[in-house]
Order: C-alpha cells, then sequence, then structure tokens
C-alpha cells in the first residue's frame, strides 16, 4: 500500500471516529437542534462509504479507473491511411487538447504535417484543427482550398466540414482533400 492511500486511510478513519463522538455527543446530550444532528449524521456515513470504498470495495475502484482509462479509447490516435487502408502514420491524441492538420513550413508550424503525403499539393499550410471541448473531438476547417469532409462511422455518411466544428468520434475518417485520417 502507498503512503499517499494509507495517509488517506488514516484521515478517514479519524473523521470517522470523530464524527461518530460529535454524533453521541449530540444525540445523547440534546437540545440541538436536527439539522444539525442530519448534517453530522450525513458527513458520518459519507466517510464510513469513502473509507468502505477505499478498503472493501476494489471492485468499483477498478471499474471506475477502466471507465476513466476507456475514455482514451474513444478518441486515442489519428491515424494517416493509404490507398488500401494500411496505416502509414499516426499522431498520438492522449493529453492534447487540439491538433493543427496542414504542412510545415517556415512560418506556420504544424501537429500533423502531411507534406509528404500523395496528395500533399492539395493540402494547405493551415488547413484544419482538431479541437478538444467538453470530453469529444470536433474537426474544423481553417479556410483551406480543398475542404475538409467527415465519413461517420455510425450512418457511413459523408459530412463537409463548413462554417463550424463538427463532432468526430472513433471511427470516423477524416478526409483533408484526399487525404484520409482515421480517428481511433
Amino acid at each position: 500500500m502507498g503512503r499517499k492511500k494509507a495517509l488517506k486511510i488514516g484521515f478517514d478513519i479519524a473523521i470517522l471516529v470523530s464524527v461518530a463522538c460529535i454524533t453521541f455527543l449530540i444525540i445523547y446530550r440534546g437540545g440541538y437542534p436536527l439539522w444539525l444532528k442530519v448534517l453530522i449524521l450525513l458527513f458520518g456515513l459519507s466517510a464510513a462509504a469513502d473509507l468502505t470504498l477505499l478498503l472493501g470495495g476494489r471492485g468499483s475502484v477498478r471499474e471506475y479507473e477502466r471507465a476513466v482509462s476507456s475514455h482514451s479509447l474513444k478518441a486515442g490516435q489519428l491515424v494517416l491511411l493509404d490507398e488500401h487502408d494500411k496505416p502509414l502514420k499516426s499522431w498520438d491524441l492522449a493529453g492534447r487538447t487540439a491538433l493543427i492538420i496542414g504542412k510545415k513550413n517556415d512560418q506556420e508550424d504544424v501537429d500533423v504535417d502531411l507534406t509528404e503525403c500523395e496528395y500533399g499539393t492539395f493540402i494547405d499550410d493551415l488547413h484544419g484543427v482538431l479541437n478538444y471541448c467538453l470530453d469529444s473531438w470536433y474537426m474544423e476547417d481553417l479556410g483551406s482550398t480543398n475542404g475538409i469532409k467527415i465519413k461517420k462511422v455510425e450512418d457511413g455518411g459523408c459530412y463537409k466540414v463548413t462554417n463550424r466544428p463538427c463532432k468526430v468520434s472513433a471511427g470516423d475518417v477524416i478526409y483533408v482533400a484526399n487525404t484520409r485520417l482515421l480517428l481511433t
């Protein structure tokens, strides 16, 4: 058991014992308003639930950690695909909030450099941006010449990104000009 966890357990036990003593005094001494008794009882119950989860309810903690880590699986990478759907290159999305897609040059630095792609001549220096906001990824066209389309995994439809960001999810294919990027 780690030092932080041992400290947390120690503090939880101290809080639980303190709340139990205060509750005992308030209930048996009398003269205290009902709202105060209920408030102290709620603090005690929440401390007991927290301590129980920390000590014995490990399955619940693991399920929570698995749910949190699976969130990163919603969209973990941006994968450049060739004409046979084989991955050529990938960019990790973990910990990122935005990725600028385009071509690297002297004036602009991009996160997803598509200069060497087969259709690189059709891609603008600053073609689009992939933004993370409110637990979702959004694709936005930065006024490119040849545009951006999204092939949605849920319905198979292909949609042009126009004046506003388009929500994307794992399995969607992003067409930057004719270059295909798979969101995994």
